[in-house]
């Protein structure tokens, strides 16, 4: 599955967990992702989370990685400080908006069913 595509179901995934919305910020926080082959940027805020062209650079945050990195962030394998740690990612952005986002991805994990 493409790094997109995985991008889509989180933006979709923030959208519908209603206990993430007074996490998020008033105005838009621009999140871009870049590994090998794809660049995505998309803006959450209160207002809705979407992709995005038009981006205010005090408020981008830039994750660079290999897309299996990306990969198990976005799945919810592994969060971000861990990545970081491990160097397996590269954050760019104010360390605020780190922090938020780290709680983003933590809350907005997809359950795991035991069978």
């Amino acid at each position: 599955m493409g790094i997109y595509s995985l991008i889509q179901q989180f933006i979709e995934r923030i959208q519908t967990l209603h206990h993430l919305l007074p996490l998020l910020p008033e105005e838009h926080v621009y999140i871009q992702f870049e590994c090998e082959n794809e660049n995505v940027i998309f803006a959450i805020s209160k207002n809705g989370t979407e992709e995005e062209k038009n981006v205010d650079e005090k408020r981008l945050l830039t994750i660079r990685g290999s897309e299996e990195a990306i990969q198990a962030l976005l799945t919810g394998e592994l969060k971000l400080q861990q990545q970081m740690r491990l160097k397996e990612l590269s954050v760019v952005g104010s360390f605020r908006h780190i922090l938020l986002l780290e709680s983003i991805f933590h809350l907005a994990k997809p359950y795991r069913f035991v069978h």
